[in-house]
């Protein structure tokens, strides 16, 4: 698949709105965001050619491939979403911190919350456009959302289990599914869903930014 064609040049609508607010930092961010969608597209030439040739570089394992490129695609999926976050908290929140802010920090807070991280989520909610929040809640709504962020904490943070499918038909060689708690994910699915999910959400939030 080529590189994917955005509608309108996303770093135009960085530059202008990087420009309205006077936020440089803001701006870089969002431009991350942007490049985290082009890389997602690199990362689907390089699994799809491989899905069909099974041929590895350098001599490697095929499991050792479908674990990095699984982590390869969450990761990046995930932190692209974050870095859009981070973006509206330089810029309406005020956050001047050394870590940046992430989805999580503008999600709206449950029972089992902590009460003053539950005050910051509502803070800055409160502190965002209707749009902006829109923006966050229709990515926590995306059903997709939920798993590709616990496949990347599961690669991240834990050991994930590891499964071989059976063999079918001429597939000789196949792709490992990964077992994450509430289900086992396709790797080669695993990498389309997360390429979609962030071009679907940064596509978006383009749409809206000059109105942001």
């Amino acid at each position: 698949m080529p590189p994917y064609n955005w509608p309108t040049s996303p770093i135009q609508l960085v530059a202008s709105f990087e420009a309205r607010h006077k936020h440089p930092r803001a701006g870089a961010l969002l431009a991350w965001a942007v490049w985290s969608v082009d890389c997602l597209y690199y990362l689907d030439d390089i699994d799809h050619a491989y899905d069909g040739s099974r041929i590895v570089a350098g001599n490697h394992r095929p499991d050792i491939v479908d674990v990095a490129h699984a982590r390869w695609a969450t990761g990046t999926c995930i932190t692209g979403l974050d870095l859009c976050a981070a973006g509206f908290g330089r810029v309406f929140c005020g956050h001047k911190g050394q870590r940046e802010l992430a989805l999580a920090d503008f999600a709206k807070p449950t029972k089992r919350t902590d009460v003053e991280r539950a005050k910051g989520m509502k803070r800055r909610r409160a502190q965002l456009t209707p749009s902006g929040r829109r923006w966050i809640d229709n990515v926590f709504t995306d059903r997709r959302y939920k798993e590709i962020k616990s496949a990347r904490d599961w690669l991240t943070h834990s050991r994930m289990t590891r499964h071989l499918n059976i063999a079918t038909g001429s597939r000789t060689n196949p792709r490992l599914q990964l077992g994450l708690p509430s289900a086992q994910v396709d790797v080669r699915q695993l990498i389309l869903a997360a390429r979609d999910m962030a071009t679907q959400h940064i596509s978006a939030l383009l749409t809206i930014l000059p109105q942001l």
